[in-house]
C-alpha cells in the first residue's frame, strides 16, 4: 500500500470571490484496536454538512497504526490515533475536521491557504471536541467540581450593564475569589483541586492553536475517553487555580485562559481596541495577543504568529494597521471623522479582496501567513510592522528578551523579539504610562526610523536605524536576581555590588534627585510604581488605561511601601533626623512585604546598575558594564544598546530612577536642540 494521495484544492478564481474550500473526514464506524478508516470530501466550509471539528495536540511519537484512506494510508501521531478511537462511533460514520487529515502537511502553498480558513472551519463547527487526552485518578471529581463552580458563577456573575465594570474595562474574576460559596467548595475538595491543578499542567493548555480555536467555536466540548464536560466549566475555575500558584511573569497562559473565559461571557463578545472600532471576533490588538500568549508553544515557530491573525484586530481589518499612524487617541470631531474614513476604506478594502482575491488589498505582507518564509522573516518583517502601524511607537521592542549574549551566537537581529521562547521577565515599557520618548508624554513625537516603509520591503531588513538620544554609560552591575519561591529577594546583596556603605546605614549623600540613596534603589527594583500595580495583579495595569488617577494611587504606594522596607532594614542607632523622620512617615501607609513581593515581579531575571553620572536602573540580565542607556524616540523606557564596532547590538529595555528621562521631560530639551544632540544608532 502507498500514502494517500491528496485530491488538490479548487484554485483561487482570478475574479470572483473563491469560497473557502477545505476537507471533512469521515470517519467509518469501529471498535477497540480496528484499524482507523476515512475517507475525504472536499467542501466548502461556509456551506457544508453538519460536522465536528477536533482540538488537540499533536505531540510527538508516531502511531503504531496508520490512517487508511481511500486505498491509501496517513501517517498520524499517537495521541490523535487514541483520540479518533475514543471519538469513533461504533455503529454509524462520523463527520470530523481534523487538521493531520484534512489539510495536506506536506504541501507548503496548502498549508498557507488553509491557515487562512482555520478561523471558518472552528467558527462554523456544530462543535468544537477538545480532546484533553486519557483518563487521571480523580479526574471524574476534577468535571465535577467545575461544573459545580460554573453553577455557582452562573448565579452569582455581575452583568457588565449593572454598572460592576465599564463595558469597556478589561474583564476579570477578582470578585468571583472572593464568593464564600466557592471558597467553601474549594476548602472542602482540597485533594480534588491539586488535582485540577495538575490537569491544567496539561499540553494542551500549553498549545498556540488552540486559543484561536476556543475563541471562534461557539461550542467546546472537553473530552477524556468517554467523560465529557462543557470547556467553559472548566475554564471557570482556571483564576482560582492561578491564584493558588506564585508566577512573576505577565503572560503565564493561566492569565490568558481566564481572560479568553471571561471574553466568552454573556455581554462581552466585543472588546474595545486601539483603533476605536469594535472589530467582530477579535480579542485585541496583535501586539497584546503575542505578549499574552507568548508561554504558549508551537510545534512550528512561525505559527507563535500566524495562530493569532485570525483573532487579532489586524489580522480580521488589516488595512486598519496600515493607516491608524494618524489616529489620535481622542474622541475629537477630527479623531471621530479619521475613523469613519478608516472604516470606508476598510469596506473597500473589502469588496476590491472579494472580487481580486489572492490580491489581498490592504493586507501588509508581515500579516500574510506565508510557510516559504523563514521563522526569522516572519519575526522580523512582523516587528518592523509593528513599530510602522502602532503611531510609531515602541511597545513591541520591550517583547525582546535575551537568554544570552546576541553579539556572539544568533542569527536573529538583536532587535526581534524571539516570540517561540518563553517570558525571562515581566515587561516594563509595553504596560505603564513610562513615556521617555514621546514629546511632552505625548505620541507626537514618533519613533524616526530609517529604511522601514509601508508599501515596500526594506533595503536593509536586518539592521534597525533609528533615532534617539545618549543617556549615560553603565559603570557597575549586581548578579542576576533569581527569585526562587520562598526565597528571600537578596536586595541588600545587591546593594553590596554598587555601594561600599551598607544597606543599614543611611547614605552620607543622597541620590542625584534628593531623595535618600536607599529609596532611590528600592525604587529602581520595583521600576517605580510598576512592581505596587503587578502585585495586585496584571489587570491592575490595564485599569490604569481607564482609571489614570491610578496611577498616582500605585505611585503613592510603591513609595510608601519602599520606605517601610527601608526603615525596617536601617539599624537602630540612627538619631531622629528631618530625614528619617520623613521616612517615617511615608512609612506608615506602606507594607514592607508589598515591596518585597512587587520587587521580586520586576527584578527577577533582571540586574540593578548605576551609570557614570550616578543614575540607578533595572536592566536586562545579560547587560554589562560598558553597555549604554539609550532613549529611542517612541519608545515608553530607556534601551541598554551595546556598542559593538560601528552598530549597537540591542540588550533590552530598562528602567531608570529619573522622572526626567522616564516621563519625557528630557526629549523636549533634545529635539530642541538645547540639550543631548540626537543620534541615529545602527542596530543589528
Amino acid at each position: 500500500m502507498s500514502h494517500y494521495c491528496y485530491q488538490p484544492l479548487p484554485p483561487i478564481a482570478k475574479w470572483g470571490m473563491t469560497p473557502p474550500f477545505t476537507r471533512l473526514m469521515l470517519l467509518a464506524p469501529g471498535n477497540g484496536l480496528d484499524p482507523l478508516v476515512c475517507s475525504l470530501t472536499i467542501v466548502d466550509i461556509q456551506n457544508a454538512p453538519q460536522y465536528e471539528a477536533l482540538s488537540y495536540v499533536w505531540g510527538h511519537d508516531l502511531a503504531s497504526q496508520p490512517v487508511w484512506c481511500e486505498g491509501g494510508f496517513i501517517p498520524i501521531k499517537s495521541n490523535l490515533d487514541v483520540a479518533l478511537r475514543n471519538l469513533r462511533l461504533p455503529g454509524q460514520s462520523r463527520r470530523l475536521w481534523v487538521d493531520a487529515l484534512c489539510i495536506d502537511q506536506g504541501n507548503t502553498s496548502e498549508r498557507t491557504r488553509q491557515v487562512g480558513y482555520m478561523r471558518l472551519v472552528y467558527k462554523h463547527a456544530a462543535r468544537t471536541i477538545v480532546w484533553l487526552g486519557l483518563k487521571s485518578p480523580g479526574i471524574e471529581e476534577v468535571f465535577q467540581l467545575a461544573e459545580l463552580v460554573a453553577d455557582l458563577k452562573s448565579v452569582h456573575q455581575p452583568s457588565p450593564s449593572a454598572g460592576s465594570l465599564p463595558a469597556d474595562e478589561p474583564a476579570t474574576d477578582e470578585s468571583m475569589l472572593e464568593l464564600p460559596l466557592i471558597t467553601e467548595v474549594f476548602n472542602a475538595h482540597l485533594e480534588t483541586v491539586t488535582r485540577l491543578m495538575d490537569f491544567f499542567e496539561r499540553q494542551y493548555f500549553m498549545r498556540i492553536w488552540c486559543v484561536q480555536e476556543i475563541v471562534v467555536s461557539s461550542w467546546c466540548t472537553a473530552k477524556c475517553e468517554d467523560l465529557e464536560v462543557n470547556f467553559m466549566s472548566l475554564l471557570s475555575t482556571i483564576i482560582h487555580v492561578y491564584m493558588r500558584r506564585s508566577s512573576f511573569l505577565t503572560g503565564q497562559p493561566f492569565q490568558c485562559w481566564n481572560f479568553l473565559y471571561m471574553l466568552k461571557q454573556p455581554g462581552r463578545s466585543n472588546v474595545p481596541n486601539l483603533y476605536g472600532h469594535e472589530i467582530e471576533g477579535s480579542v485585541g490588538p496583535l501586539r497584546f495577543l503575542l505578549a499574552s500568549t507568548r508561554d504558549f508553544q508551537a510545534t512550528d515557530a512561525r505559527d507563535k504568529v500566524f495562530s493569532l491573525l485570525g483573532i487579532s484586530d489586524e489580522g480580521l481589518m488589516p488595512v486598519l494597521g496600515q493607516t491608524t499612524v494618524f489616529l489620535a487617541d481622542s474622541d475629537s470631531l477630527m479623531a471621530r471623522l479619521w475613523r469613519q474614513v478608516q472604516r470606508r476604506v476598510a469596506n473597500r478594502a473589502e469588496r476590491l479582496n472579494e472580487t481580486r482575491p489572492g490580491k489581498d488589498f490592504g493586507r501588509n505582507r508581515a500579516l500574510k501567513a506565508d510557510y516559504s518564509k523563514s521563522t526569522v522573516e516572519v519575526y522580523r518583517d512582523l516587528t518592523r510592522f509593528l513599530m510602522r502601524s502602532s503611531r510609531g511607537m515602541l511597545g513591541v521592542l520591550s517583547h525582546v528578551q535575551h537568554i544570552e549574549d546576541p553579539s556572539t551566537s544568533d542569527t536573529f537581529p538583536s532587535w526581534v523579539p524571539k516570540w517561540h521562547q518563553p517570558w525571562s521577565a515581566s515587561i516594563i515599557g509595553d504596560v505603564g504610562f513610562y513615556v521617555a520618548g514621546m514629546c511632552n508624554g505625548h505620541s507626537r513625537s514618533f519613533a524616526t526610523i530609517h529604511d522601514n516603509h509601508l508599501s515596500r520591503p526594506s533595503v536593509r531588513p536586518d539592521i534597525l536605524s533609528i533615532g534617539g538620544y545618549y543617556v549615560d554609560q553603565v559603570i557597575s552591575v549586581s548578579p542576576v536576581f533569581e527569585c526562587a519561591i520562598g526565597e528571600e529577594l537578596p536586595i541588600q546583596a545587591a546593594w553590596s555590588h554598587l555601594f561600599d556603605a551598607p544597606f543599614s546605614q543611611l547614605a552620607p549623600h543622597p541620590y542625584r534627585t534628593g531623595e535618600i540613596l536607599q529609596m532611590a534603589f528600592c525604587q529602581s527594583l520595583q521600576a517605580g510604581w510598576l512592581g505596587s500595580a503587578l502585585n495586585r495583579g496584571p489587570e491592575s495595569v490595564l485599569r490604569v488605561a481607564f482609571t489614570p488617577n491610578l496611577k498616582d494611587r500605585f505611585t503613592q504606594q510603591a513609595h510608601a511601601d519602599a520606605a517601610a522596607y527601608v526603615l525596617l532594614c536601617l539599624s537602630d542607632c540612627h538619631p531622629l533626623t528631618s530625614v528619617l523622620e520623613s521616612l517615617q512617615h511615608a512609612a506608615a501607609r506602606g507594607s514592607s512585604v508589598h515591596y518585597t513581593q512587587g520587587a521580586r515581579i520586576i527584578c527577577h531575571s533582571r540586574r540593578v546598575y548605576m551609570t557614570q553620572k550616578g543614575f540607578l536602573g533595572i536592566g536586562p540580565k545579560i547587560m554589562k558594564n560598558g553597555d549604554e542607556v539609550c532613549v529611542l524616540f517612541g519608545g515608553r523606557v530607556p534601551y541598554i544598546l551595546r556598542p559593538v564596532q560601528d552598530h549597537h547590538v540591542f540588550i533590552g529595555e530598562t528602567y531608570v530612577h529619573d522622572e526626567d528621562v522616564m516621563l519625557g521631560k528630557l526629549i523636549t530639551a533634545v529635539q530642541s536642540h538645547k540639550q543631548l544632540p540626537t543620534v541615529t544608532y545602527e542596530i543589528k
